[in-house]
């Protein structure tokens, strides 16, 4: 009988320790689970706030992009690379504040062309425009934002006038060839100063040289003969440019059709390119400051 006894107690302390280490374990689990619920529930707080300031980030730039020309904007843009920092990156029409000027502007942005972020300041695409404009015209800017353009020589000299900015020049002609000119340093004096044009750090497919005349030369329209030749370039090779002696190029010249773009001095010309007398068919000019 006290064997037996014996028997049924030592059964009763190996149940009571299996029962202990199941329980420990169970212990253990339990802790696990409630560790990975707690972690569970502040990775879904930091994903939703995440996400809450994603959409009013978005948001905020859906209302910029959409605000019209005198409205009271949350976020003040100054140029093109500004609102792609912001996070646009799809290329079309924003508004931007520039400094000392009292409206906003709208501009066309490009957010894709050699990393993004560029000011377009003037676009010849199919002869749309008439670029056969006034110093008053040119001052303030005309045509098309979503294509044909000039942005406006006040517009650029206030922009160039505040920080440091490169130019970009793409060229297209009638055969499909494309080739640019990249300028690391731009800036254009005020209004006083003729819209003076200064670049440096020239650079690109456009030929071994610039087309431009680097230093030193003033903008020249039909009504304002700013240029260093007695013939008055503006009026013999059309549109408003900067002309120095005529010199070597002239975007805003004549647009000239397919077939019809050879031999014309006063078409839109970029001599080291495609030579004194060819007219393009497509241009492009555009600034971005110089952060990259």
């Amino acid at each position: 009988m006290e064997t037996q006894q014996q028997a049924e107690l030592a059964s009763l302390r190996g149940e009571k320790e299996r029962l202990r280490r199941l329980l420990g374990r169970q212990s253990g689990a339990l802790a696990g689970l409630e560790r990975s619920l707690r972690a569970a529930s502040s990775n879904s707080s930091l994903l939703q706030r995440q996400q809450r300031e994603l959409l009013e980030s978005v948001q905020r730039l859906v209302r910029v992009v959409a605000q019209e020309p005198g409205e009271a904007a949350e976020q003040v843009f100054q140029d093109c690379a500004e609102i792609q920092r912001f996070g646009a990156n799809v290329s079309g029409i924003y508004t931007i504040h520039v400094a000392n000027m009292t409206e906003p502007r709208k501009v066309f942005c490009d957010m894709e062309a050699n990393g993004g972020g560029w000011t377009l300041i003037q676009r010849r695409e199919n002869g749309s425009v008439n670029f056969q404009r006034n110093w008053r015209d040119y001052k303030q800017g005309f045509g098309d934002l979503a294509g044909e353009h000039w942005l406006g020589n006040e517009v650029v000299h206030q922009l160039t006038s505040r920080a440091a900015y490169s130019l970009r020049v793409e060229l297209q002609d009638w055969e499909g060839n494309e080739a640019y000119a990249q300028y690391e340093h731009f800036q254009l004096g005020s209004e006083g100063q003729l819209y003076r044009l200064s670049l440096s750090g020239y650079s690109g497919s456009a030929g071994r040289q610039s087309s431009l005349v680097l230093q030193g030369t003033n903008f020249s329209t039909r009504d304002a003969d700013n240029d260093n030749c007695l013939c008055k370039c503006a009026q013999m090779l059309s549109g408003g440019w900067w002309f120095d002696a005529c010199g070597l190029s002239n975007l805003n010249g004549i647009y000239y059709p397919a077939r019809h773009h050879a031999r014309k001095l006063n078409g839109i010309r970029w001599h080291y390119f495609q030579g004194p007398s060819y007219s393009l068919r497509a241009t492009r000019m555009m600034l971005r400051i110089d952060f990259m």
